[in-house]
């Protein structure tokens, strides 16, 4: 396990307007706003679309990460993640659990690769100070996890 305690700076409350694709708006915004450290509380709303890390088909081995995607239409639901970088650059990293709305809610959850909103999308993101959030793969599967450096002191 890591841990880390954390010094909090700014807060934001970000709505996203119909059509927006939610990981790269979200990834600009944090560029402009020059956040690279940042837990997403949660974000909730309406989808057009997401694409997810999940399957359709049996898994023959449910440890390692799954290779397969599933795209799901028309959904509502709420998720959170954190807002990191990779080799200096800003990634946002989001789980989603939602509902589709055309099969009765059957639930959909998993790592986010794509989303279109549809009506809205609401998040709150908290920028963490110290220490700084980067992404590296873990020695495992090869997965980028988040780990802790401290923030470069002021000179």
């Amino acid at each position: 396990m890591r841990a880390a305690n954390v010094t909090l700076g700014r807060r934001w409350m970000l709505v996203l307007e119909p059509g927006e694709e939610v990981l790269a708006t979200v990834t600009r915004w944090a560029e402009r706003e020059g956040v690279t450290s940042a837990t997403v509380d949660m974000f909730f709303g309406a989808l057009r679309s997401a694409r997810l890390i999940a399957t359709n088909g049996a898994m023959v081995d449910p440890e390692p990460p799954l290779p397969d995607q599933v795209e799901v239409a028309y959904l509502e639901g709420v998720g959170a993640g954190s807002i990191g970088t990779v080799n200096g650059r800003t990634v946002v990293h989001l789980h989603l659990a939602a509902g589709a709305k055309g099969e009765g809610g059957a639930a959909y959850a998993g790592h986010l690769l794509a989303a279109e909103t549809h009506y809205t999308l609401e998040m709150v993101v908290q920028e963490v100070l110290d220490p700084v959030f980067r992404l590296e793969p873990d020695a495992v599967f090869g997965i980028n996890c988040l780990h802790f450096d401290k923030a470069p002191t002021a000179s």
